[in-house]
């Protein structure tokens, strides 16, 4: 049986690393006056946010200042009430809502709140935080060390994966943000708050994310022009077909593909999908 590894500490550049457990990645950032951390990852294992704790206690003695939500879905915000008694919690105001909704002692409520850029200072480090913007409920952000040249978009930029169920927002709004990415902003490595098949990528990766939904979008189109009703099974094998040679060794093609394409039509026909 080949061996596993279930959970690793990582340096993405200087000052900045990242903790797995499994398929779930967390990135903190060094200063001297403290530690910049996103997520905690605890939803599927309770004690994943004890570890980035301890895995960060074996990188520097700073405390962990700023505790920053990426987005309020439970499997990267559950747990970080373990760095409460340092941290400050930061997320966007969307957030706010749904984890005071969810009563959970575990995961505190952000009390310091942005819907437009934002920037954290310490230790004479500069982390920008961008709103994703891709919806009006979307809580997404965009985190960017332009010391480290690091850059974190979870869940929207996973290398070589497929887009999430049936979209995480409209997509002419995720491609805006994708080329807004390659274009703006100066970073050699990008995080995904995922592992699977890699934990980073380049401004390379965002191009081809980016282009998967542009072929996604002519793929439809030529399955309507010939006749194909939408989000029909016939739509997703015409689709499949156009798409395999490029995409189908992605993750999550088969998988997600119909969705995919349910999303991509009902996002265009201004409704919000169902994720299933």
């Amino acid at each position: 049986m080949a061996t596993e590894s279930l959970a690793e500490l990582v340096r993405f550049a200087p000052d900045v690393y990242g903790v797995r457990w499994v398929n779930h990645v967390a990135l903190f950032i060094v200063t001297d006056a403290g530690v910049i951390l996103v997520d905690a990852n605890g939803q599927l294992n309770p004690r994943t946010p004890a570890l980035i704790k301890e895995a960060i206690r074996s990188v520097t003695p700073q405390p962990v200042k700023y505790f920053v939500y990426s987005h309020s879905a439970f499997d990267h915000s559950t747990g970080g009430a373990v760095f409460a008694d340092t941290a400050r919690y930061v997320g966007h105001k969307n957030t706010v809502e749904r984890i005071r909704a969810a009563n959970d002692p575990t995961t505190p409520v952000p009390d310091l709140v942005f819907d437009q850029k934002t920037t954290l200072e310490l230790g004479g480090r500069r982390v920008d935080l961008y709103p994703a913007d891709l919806s009006s409920t979307d809580d997404y952000i965009v985190v960017h060390d332009a010391t480290g040249r690091v850059a974190m978009f979870v869940d929207l930029m996973q290398p070589r994966n497929v887009p999430f169920r049936t979209l995480l927002g409209h997509p002419e709004r995720i491609v805006e943000r994708l080329q807004w990415l390659e274009d703006k902003l100066d970073f050699d490595v990008i995080v995904s708050g995922h592992a699977t098949p890699q934990m980073s990528g380049t401004k390379h990766d965002v191009a081809e994310q980016r282009g998967y939904y542009r072929d996604l979008s002519d793929a439809i189109a030529t399955a309507r022009a010939a006749g194909v009703a939408d989000s029909s099974p016939e739509m997703t094998t015409r689709v499949g077909a156009i798409l395999h040679p490029k995409y189908g060794a992605w993750r999550r093609f088969d998988e997600f593909l119909a969705l995919n394409i349910r999303g991509m039509i009902a996002w265009r026909a201004g409704q919000t999908p169902s994720a299933h």
